[in-house]
């Protein structure tokens, strides 16, 4: 049966309305990412910048007796950082790191999914946020929870990939990323549940300090190591 001629009429009408709306939004969205861009500290900035202060008491010998706040250990670069702890991160958080723009189509999609099918419980989307946006919400955001933050995550994310490398980004991730125990970073969460530095982990450990991220108190192997070791199992 052939479509009425009002209703072919009608729906070119939208379907021009909504390309040049598509059209406007993408306009919007890379302008929106070019002075974000431009706007983003240089690498080496911030690398120098932390996420709070460790206060530390040193005795009349310069030894160190008690270590207050946040810990902050050795700044690992990206050859010094173990291969194991690289992969480990990227097989846990982010899979398909390598290979999107700074945000993540695939893993938006079964979010969104997620979200239909969990509608009216209150849970929110979970496994939508690439490295490059946790990165953008930890460096220049807050965890409160809203669909502008989102958004602007996004943004970020699209802008630090456009500027850094993936290499710079990861060695950024994991040397500011939150572990639990009060430590940032791969170095100072070796050294708080391993007792050594971050260049010496091994495929277990990095496989326990990946599994920390989703949630540091609850995975913490010095809080419970039977969770550590389970959500271990899950990154190998």
């Amino acid at each position: 049966m052939a479509m009425p001629q009002k209703v072919k009429i009608w729906f070119w009408r939208l379907f021009k309305i909504g390309l040049g709306l598509g059209a406007a939004g993408l306009i919007a969205l890379v302008a929106a990412v070019v002075v974000a861009m431009q706007s983003l500290p240089s690498f080496e900035s911030l690398k120098s910048s932390t996420n709070g202060q460790m206060i530390r008491v040193h005795a009349a010998d310069g030894t160190v007796i008690v270590s207050l706040g946040p810990s902050f250990g050795r700044w690992l670069g990206y050859d010094e950082i173990p291969r194991t702890m690289k992969s480990a991160i990227v097989a846990v958080e982010d899979k398909r790191y390598r290979y999107h723009p700074g945000v993540d189509p695939v893993g938006m999609a079964r979010a969104a999914v997620f979200a239909f099918n969990n509608r009216g419980t209150g849970r929110r989307m979970q496994g939508a946020s690439t490295i490059t946006q946790q990165l953008a919400r930890n460096i220049f955001l807050n965890n409160s929870y809203s669909m502008g933050r989102k958004v602007r995550e996004m943004i970020l994310a699209l802008a630090l990939e456009r500027k850094f490398s993936k290499d710079q980004i990861l060695e950024l991730y994991l040397n500011k990323v939150y572990f639990g125990g009060g430590a940032y970073g791969i170095d100072a969460a070796s050294r708080r549940f391993f007792g050594h530095p971050g260049t010496k982990l091994s495929l277990s450990e990095a496989a326990i300090v990946a599994g920390l991220v989703k949630a540091p108190s609850y995975y913490s192997p010095t809080a419970d190591s039977e969770a550590a070791l389970a959500r271990a199992k899950v990154v190998l």
